[in-house]
């Protein structure tokens, strides 16, 4: 048994079903949790951390046949099993799960593994990879139920469940425009539906039309992708203070309008990942949307802001977790860490641009428009001058970076930014691009050429003597010194090894390649020297004072000799690791000295905080990417230093195959957004559908919205959530006509009502005997209380800047436009469950504590919501019974009973005043249960 020493821990979940010996037991049902719960972290994907060269994720490795004849698992045949004598030894040595795991395995629970391996072992793929499978609905209930109701009722008769009654009008009117608006109903709009002659379904479908069409429709459901797009308005990670983005609102807004406009999902994404390569218009709006992938967390190292915009594509869109293969192969599901890098390849090559394009044709205020050009102008000069002067400082260092590359130095993170520079302080980024031009120059190259020959000299105890015969035989090619000795001319043409490199070397006869380093960092500060002096002469030439000299003349020898360009082509050309450009890549401006960088920030700073002010028009925060982005690698362990394998941008191979096909450079991420949305990948549709029933019905088919992974909660109607998907296409992946599916099941109209019986068969309500019971989220619960109130009427503002809403005063505005602080959490969104805004959100977390009733009761928000309540005209006018009845028509959107009534009369006189009466009673309604939760 010594083979399997490594063997993980077996215990875990099972099904009834599969433990009670009733039915064949099922790989992905009943085992594959187990394995991924308890034994894919030693003997799953990841081949570095797997023990016992033992693999339980596929069949091929746990029935792999082993050097003395036996295999973990052997299918039909479970007494020549390792892992069945594993789990039986009574050895605590040999015992899986080891005894200091404080785990064991009932009979139940062996029985059932001993069971799948007797039936075959047999493995499937796992549910999420599958190909979407159209079911047929079952044949169960009468005609007036959805194909919906069929599956969920077919789950429900299994297990001798039905649904509850129905929801009342008032219940469902209430529920579904919460659900699409995120606020109450009018009172009018609830009697016009309570009088609505119509059938039930029929009248409910014209109520959900018309919540659809609403704008507030867009407000709510552009909420919930805000969740789940990490959105805020600041960067997040500030060191000395709060950075905002000048633009983060056009992202909200453009999500807003599209689920307005049912902006079919598939181009919906395509428009957030890849909307610059689109072919759209300068200004089309839709660029708005690349804010998906630029509003998340400003990490100051890049690799973690890419990091971050891999999680956000890979658990929003694919319900994967693909953010854990950045280190090592991910230890639960089929994604290689060459796969993560994969999607690194194809999202590194893109940046923000300088100035962001406009978004639509807004009218630009001229005083706006001169002090953005005034700024703009004054952080150009600065760049460009600053930029030549580091250029040149630049290259007369040439000799400090050749010398640390041949002291050996390790290739340096370039990731990270320093806090400052100085003049004389090696810069990490100047490092890696002489290290990386050295290495693309080879023997031949008439300049660097020697310093290959001498790199490869197998040691140094005999440098000087074989760079002195190198220095002979190279000299010795060159021919007659006599045959470019017209340096002036400058059609002259260049020897085949550079004289100024080997008299150098001959002169200082150098006895070490730091040495030879020191020796071509002189050539290298002499050349440049000499080309700034004989440009400022040259250019003298052509003062008022100035004499003119032909331009053949030996005056000019530097600025025409070959040899001398010969040098400065490595000094000079685009490609030469000094040509740094600082005016299109601002991630170079960490490279200038603390000083000048600290005034260019400012300068930028300033541009930001003129974008900041009203004036200025809305800009789409996009991104840009480059054609020629250099070769990836795997980062071993993470280390971007420490490379593996070459990656191509491409898809990921678990839904693209071992031989996905590479994205085109220029156009990468254009390629990974038709590759999300192509039916054939089973994933997407999976989970939009998912999302949007868990919102719905509190809880989606698959309970972990973001994994649909191995360690992910299977569906708990794998069928219907299949026959969801294949109706998404069909519709045109229509959001609207999702809602529309969703909401006229006779699952969604039932009623609340709990059922004990019903609760002990299935606790967790999983087979949807009942409606749940939710909580207004905070966002809902807030622009309630101000619509309520009459603060918040349907012509409030929309779009545009964010609001910011102090303690002692609302804005009356929907909270969608609210500011979201990422470095600051406001107090109401950490009390009421709100979104991290750092991170993807596709559920938000469910907590019941004190602070959240206290805010009900003690917070001036609530009690100047009361107040305004109570002073609404129709509510001060009328006799008692009559505003109370109006202040249940607004607030609970029925109308009270007559105990309700009189205790509320009640209440109302022993406030003292009847001024004060009314507003407490108003905040008492304001902080009741069934304001705040929706049955």
């Amino acid at each position: 048994m010594a083979t399997l020493g490594g063997l993980a821990c077996v215990a875990g979940w099972f099904s009834s079903a599969a433990g009670s010996g009733s039915e064949e037991v099922d790989f992905n049902r009943d085992i594959r949790p187990l394995f991924s719960e308890n034994c894919f972290a030693c003997h799953g994907p990841d081949a570095a951390k797997r023990e016992a060269n033992l693999r339980l994720d596929t069949a091929a490795g746990a029935t792999r046949t082993l050097a003395d004849g036996t295999a973990a698992v052997k299918p039909g045949r479970p007494e020549e099993s390792l892992l069945m004598a594993r789990i039986d030894s009574a050895d605590p040595d040999e015992v899986m799960p080891p005894p200091d795991t404080g785990k064991t395995l009932s009979a139940t629970q062996r029985e059932t593994l001993r069971r799948w391996i007797g039936e075959g072992a047999r493995y499937e793929a796992h549910w999420a990879f599958r190909t979407i499978e159209d079911a047929e609905p079952p044949t169960v209930g009468g005609p007036a139920l959805s194909d919906i109701d069929r599956f969920l009722l077919a789950a429900l008769e299994a297990r001798g469940l039905t649904w509850s009654e129905p929801a009342s009008r008032r219940q469902l009117i209430r529920r579904a425009t919460f659900d699409l608006t995120g606020l109450p109903p009018e009172w009018e709009e609830v009697e016009a539906f309570l009088e609505d002659p119509r059938p039930d379904a029929e009248a409910f479908a014209a109520v959900v039309d018309g919540l659809l069409e609403s704008p507030a429709y867009g407000e709510r459901w552009g909420r919930h992708w805000l969740d789940l797009a990490r959105y805020a308005d600041t960067h997040g990670g500030g060191a000395t203070g709060v950075t905002r983005f000048p633009f983060s609102y056009t992202y909200r807004d453009y999500v807003i309008a599209a689920f307005n406009a049912d902006l079919p999902y598939d181009r919906f994404l395509l428009e957030q990942l890849a909307a610059d390569q689109l072919k759209l218009e300068e200004t089309d709006p839709a660029l708005a949307a690349l804010g998906f992938l630029t509003v998340g967390y400003q990490h100051r190292n890049r690799h973690d802001r890419i990091d971050d915009q891999i999680d956000v594509i890979s658990r929003g869109l694919l319900g994967l977790t693909v953010s854990c293969a950045r280190c090592h192969d991910h230890k639960f599901d089929p994604i290689p860490t060459s796969d993560y890098y994969a999607l690194h390849a194809t999202l590194a090559s893109s940046r923000p641009p300088t100035d962001l394009p406009l978004v639509g044709e807004p009218e630009v205020d001229a005083g706006y428009q001169a002090e953005l050009a005034k700024r703009k102008r004054l952080r150009d000069d600065i760049v460009r001058e600053q930029g030549e002067v580091m250029r040149g400082r630049l290259r007369m260092q040439t000799g400090l970076y050749l010398r640390e590359l041949a002291k050996g130095v390790p290739e340096q993170d370039t990731s990270t930014s320093f806090l400052s520079y100085r003049t004389d302080d090696l810069r990490p980024v100047v490092l890696e691009r002489w290290r990386r031009y050295l290495a693309a120059r080879d023997e031949n190259d008439a300049v660097f050429g020697p310093w290959h020959r001498l790199a490869n000299l197998p040691d140094e105890e005999d440098f000087a003597s074989r760079c002195r015969e190198m220095v002979e035989a190279l000299t010795g090619e060159n021919g007659d010194p006599e045959k470019f000795a017209a340096e002036h001319l400058l059609a002259t043409r260049p020897p085949k090894w550079n004289p100024r490199v080997l008299d150098a070397l001959e002169a200082t006869r150098p006895k070490s390649m730091v040495e030879a380093a020191d020796v071509y960092g002189e050539v290298f500060a002499a050349a440049h020297r000499q080309w700034m002096t004989s440009r400022l002469e040259a250019s003298l030439e052509a003062a008022p004072d100035g004499s003119v000299v032909p331009d053949q003349d030996p005056k000019h020898r530097v600025v025409n000799s070959a040899i001398e360009r010969q040098l400065r082509h490595h000094l000079y050309d685009p490609a030469s690791p000094t040509a740094i450009s600082f005016e299109d890549d601002r991630t170079h401006l960490k490279m200038l000295n603390r000083g000048v960088r600290d005034a260019v920030r400012s300068t930028l700073k300033s541009i930001d905080g003129l974008n900041l002010t009203a004036t200025a028009p809305p800009r789409a925060m996009a991104l840009r990417e480059a054609g020629d982005a250099p070769g990836a690698f795997v980062f071993l362990r993470g280390n971007p230093v420490a490379r593996g394998e070459r990656v191509a941008p491409r898809f990921l191979t678990a839904l693209a195959g071992e031989e996905a096909p590479a994205f085109p450079n220029g156009r990468r991420r254009l390629g990974l957004a038709r590759s999300i949305v192509d039916p054939a990948n089973p994933l997407t549709r999976r989970v939009i559908v998912n999302w949007v029933w868990q919102h719905h019905f509190g809880s989606g088919l698959v309970r972990t919205a973001d994994d649909f992974g191995t360690r992910g909660d299977p569906p708990t109607h794998p069928e219907l959530l299949d026959y969801l998907a294949a109706r998404f296409l069909e519709d045109g992946w229509s959001l609207k006509s999702l809602h529309r599916r969703l909401m006229l099941s006779v699952a969604y109209r039932q009623g609340a009502m709990e059922n004990p019986a019903a609760r002990e068969e299935d606790p967790g309500n999983t087979l949807l005997w009942r409606m749940p019971v939710r909580r207004l989220e905070l966002e809902a619960m807030r622009d309630s209380m101000l619509r309520v109130s009459g603060e918040l009427g349907p012509d409030a503002k929309r779009g545009g800047r964010p609001f910011e809403e102090t303690d002692d005063r609302a804005v009356p505005r929907r909270s969608v436009y609210g500011f979201v602080n990422r470095d600051v959490i406001a107090r109401m969104t950490a009390t009421f469950d709100g979104a991290d805004p750092s991170a993807c959100t596709m559920k938000r977390p469910e907590t019941t504590v004190p602070q959240q009733t206290l805010f009900a009761l003690n917070s001036d928000f609530v009690q100047d919501r009361a107040k305004a309540l109570a002073a609404r005209p129709e509510i001060r006018s009328g006799t008692g019974e009559e505003r109370v009845r109006r202040l249940y028509e607004l607030v609970f959107s029925r109308s009270p009973d007559a105990e309700e009534t009189e205790l509320a009369l009640a209440y109302v006189a022993e406030a003292g005043t009847p001024e004060a009466g009314w507003e407490r009673f108003a905040h008492v309604l304001l902080a009741s249960n069934e304001f705040h939760f929706l049955d």
